[in-house]
């Protein structure tokens, strides 16, 4: 209960304190009322003679519209896909051409043709900087916005409409020098760099050319390398593969030959009788017929023995007839393996020329190969040489394209 009368008694006082100040206040605005009107009039009175007695300032503007199109000289298109950035770019672009020195100079040319001094020149671009705005209609900042105004303020509105007037011409007349200075060069540039493409084109060209001449024989041979080509002429890897082939054979016909001369050396070197390889048994060779007929004294002696003695004169005929046999089939076998060793060192002599005629083919795909990579690097080089000036002729076409349109009044009017 103490609480809230305290509370209570509070509240009443801040009441009592807020009627006091308010009653104060009505009493000294009714007691010096003569006082607050006097000074009120004079206030009022002085805001209008300086009203009336300061120079009136004039506002002369001028609005220009921009348009950003795509670009037909190729050194002035973007890759950027973001029209706002690019505007706003272009826009902030353009006011500071407008406040530069190459706009202002001829404005002051021609306002103050008087004016020849570098330092008057340079005061007279100062004091037009100074009254010189350039905005867009939102404000300061050009996001979102394709307008923007000049505004020239002076407290001669005459002066005031010939310089924004003459800002607005000379702008738009470096707009359009730069437009056209820009788009000659693109041009010109583009015609040097096509000229000069052109000439190595034809320089690529020229040697490729050169080496089919000179390389006309290996060039057949580069086009016939490689394997399964549906050509009239047989490739170095086609013929390095059948001598291969042959030689391989050879070496296979060699070993078969060098075991058969060590077989018949061992059985000519026996003192019994020599055995006969079944391929050496041909009918009407000698040495079928003398084994034969050894055989056959064989069979006769080894029916005698039986019968007869040793000293039984036709058994000892028969024993000489067949020891005169076996050395015929000896001598026979002897003059076999002569001829077998001659087959054998012609088998070698040719087995040694092929080895060299294949080491030849390798070389010679060697040098092909590398041959065939020089050509195919100059025609590489031709081809790239004769894309980029195809490109390049195309570019130079647009940047002609674009030097004979008149593309300032696409973009700003």
């Amino acid at each position: 209960q103490l609480s809230t009368l305290r509370e209570h008694r509070f509240t009443h006082e801040d009441d009592f304190v807020m009627q006091n100040v308010f009653r104060e206040f009505i009493f000294i605005l009714f007691y010096r009322w003569r006082l607050i009107v006097t000074v009120f009039l004079t206030v009022f009175i002085i805001s209008i003679a300086i009203a009336v007695m300061l120079p009136s300032i004039y506002r002369s503007t001028a609005r220009f519209s921009l348009i950003v199109p795509q670009s037909f000289d190729p050194l002035q298109q973007e890759n950027s896909y973001d029209y706002k950035n690019r505007v706003r770019r272009f826009l902030q672009d353009q006011k500071e051409l407008i406040i530069s020195n190459r706009v202002l100079t001829k404005v002051v040319n021609e306002i103050y043709p008087d004016s020849h001094q570098p330092s008057v020149i340079t005061k007279k671009i100062d004091d037009i900087r100074e009254s010189l705005d350039v905005v867009p209609p939102g404000g300061e900042s050009f996001e979102g916005s394709s307008v923007y105004f000049i505004q020239y303020k002076d407290k001669n509105p005459v002066v005031a409409a010939k310089v924004a007037l003459s800002i607005t011409k000379n702008y738009l007349a470096t707009y359009r020098e730069i437009s056209q200075g820009k788009t000659n060069y693109s041009h010109l540039f583009f015609q040097e760099q096509t000229h000069k493409l052109q000439k190595e084109m034809m320089d690529k060209g020229n040697k490729v050319r050169d080496f089919e001449t000179k390389q006309a024989l290996a060039l057949l041979e580069i086009l016939n390398l490689g394997e399964g080509k549906a050509n009239a002429e047989i490739g170095p890897n086609q013929l390095l593969t059948l001598f291969l082939r042959n030689y391989h054979e050879l070496q296979a016909e060699l070993a078969g030959l060098q075991a058969s001369i060590g077989s018949l050396e061992r059985e000519s070197n026996q003192s019994g009788i020599p055995a006969v390889l079944p391929e050496m048994e041909v009918t009407g060779r000698a040495i079928t017929v003398f084994k034969n007929k050894v055989a056959q004294l064989q069979i006769q002696l080894n029916e005698m023995r039986p019968q007869f003695k040793e000293n039984f004169e036709p058994m000892k005929q028969v024993e000489q007839e067949l020891k005169l046999s076996v050395d015929a089939l000896k001598n026979e076998l002897k003059r076999s393996l002569s001829a077998q060793k001659i087959t054998a060192n012609s088998i070698r002599a040719r087995i040694g020329q092929l080895e060299k005629t294949i080491q030849g083919l390798r070389d010679r795909i060697q040098t092909i190969a590398q041959e065939k990579a020089t050509y195919q690097a100059l025609l590489q080089e031709f081809n790239i040489a004769k894309e980029a000036y195809t490109r390049t002729q195309a570019q130079m076409e647009q940047a002609r394209m674009a030097q004979s349109l008149t593309q300032d009044k696409q973009f700003l009017t």
